[in-house]
């Protein structure tokens, strides 16, 4: 089974993709000239999900313990002349558990409590993923192409984009916007009495702006605007629903336009000496699913040398208009999912890292909790979905500039 189908949080994917650099009061400031010297970045992260609680799984709910992940990843900066530089990255995810397969109520006549049914038989899988992209210096401009492959057993996906980016002559200001597209393909693997999909694709389109203003020299602020369009197979072949006390397959719109507006805050304290961060972002799409994140952050570099980088991110989001944890009856447009993506819940993110420079090193640590709950969300959720995930990642790295 594939990452991107699997029940996996979003926050996965946020991780296997994640700069290898501690954040500090830079971060949200692009460079405006090409690197010095080649960079070689390293890291390594272990992912692990908690297990179905026993109370929360149907007796028919095969194995209760859910994904372990092992994700190395490699990049490299390599800069060619005055105006070039090419930066290579290569990502290798190697996953084993169940996922959550469909829930359905305590008793046949539909009422009763939700329970969770996992995927029967341990799921393994490998995937690979390749990107490459190009920075042009330009007197005014910046331009940054990138290509992208991921592959997997079930998936395979080709990415492609461009970012331009304006620098104001007094380098204060500087106005960024892109575009991206993404062609997806899948080739479920079936099972035996499962009723899934031979082959579906699907095409994403994003196009973004955004604006970086420097305040004064502590303080830095970032705000942009995005919109994503999906096309295609959208649904998730793994997972199934119970409707009226039958089985059926996941079965979702097939679009789905996506809007976003983040802003970011950096913010230097002499008397804490310390970046404080604080980012914001509001999520709203066309299957009426809403969403806040709230991140709060400190980035202190100690004077042995030491960086520490702290922070809790909270997030909350209502459900998808066509989401129940199980149907006690059909739905008129065919629609249905009880993927816990989807419904509604919030969460918390209790992060901690560390860095240190050593000659031409820099090491680094962190380790990620993230718990979420009914009880996190901003709204009042009667039924909680019994598959909310919480999980464990510790992340070592290291970077050796040449």
């Amino acid at each position: 089974m594939g990452l991107k189908r699997s029940g996996l949080s979003p926050a996965l994917a946020a991780l296997t993709t994640a700069a290898m650099t501690l954040p500090g009061i830079s971060t949200i400031v692009k460079a405006g000239a090409v690197a010095n010297e080649p960079k070689l970045s390293l890291q390594y992260t272990r992912y692990d999900e908690d297990s179905i609680p026993s109370g929360d799984a149907a007796p028919e709910a095969g194995d209760r313990d859910r994904y372990e992940i092992d994700v190395a990843q490699i990049e490299f900066l390599y800069p060619i002349n005055g105006q070039w530089q090419l930066t290579g990255g290569f990502v290798y995810d190697d996953m084993s558990g169940s996922s959550p397969w469909f829930v359905r109520p305590t008793n046949a006549d539909g009422t009763g409590d939700p329970l969770v049914v996992m995927s029967g038989a341990t799921i393994d899988d490998t995937r690979y993923d390749f990107s490459l992209k190009a920075d042009y210096f330009g007197e005014k401009f910046t331009i940054s192409p990138s290509i992208g492959y991921s592959t997997e057993k079930d998936y395979k996906a080709v990415s492609g984009g461009v970012e331009v980016e304006y620098e104001s002559p007094n380098k204060a200001t500087s106005v960024r916007g892109g575009v991206a597209v993404s062609f997806d393909e899948i080739d479920p693997t079936q099972l035996a009495g499962v009723t899934r999909v031979n082959n579906e694709d699907k095409d994403n389109f994003s196009i973004f702006g955004g604006l970086t203003q420097v305040i004064n020299k502590y303080t830095v602020i970032q705000t942009t605007l995005g919109v994503s369009h999906f096309d295609g197979f959208l649904s998730d072949p793994y997972k199934q629903v119970w409707v009226a006390g039958s089985i059926l397959p996941d079965s979702r719109p097939g679009d789905r336009t996506q809007y976003t507006w983040a802003t970011r805050l950096r913010r230097y304290s002499e008397l804490l000496g310390s970046a404080l961060h604080v980012d914001y972002r509001f999520y709203y799409d066309d299957w009426d699913v809403r969403s806040h994140t709230l991140d709060l952050g400190l980035h202190k570099v100690t004077e042995s040398g030491w960086a520490l980088d702290t922070s809790i991110r909270y997030y909350s989001q209502t459900q998808a208009d066509f989401y129940e944890p199980f149907y006690r009856q059909a739905r008129a447009d065919g629609e249905y999912s009880s993927d816990y993506r989807l419904s509604p819940y919030g969460s918390f993110v209790f992060r901690l890292g560390l860095s240190e420079s050593i000659g031409e090193w820099t090491v680094k640590v962190a380790a990620e909790r993230y718990i979420s709950d009914k009880s996190y969300s901003v709204q009042s959720v009667d039924v909680e979905n019994p598959a909310l995930l919480d999980y464990t990642a510790v992340t070592f790295g290291a970077d050796y500039s040449f």
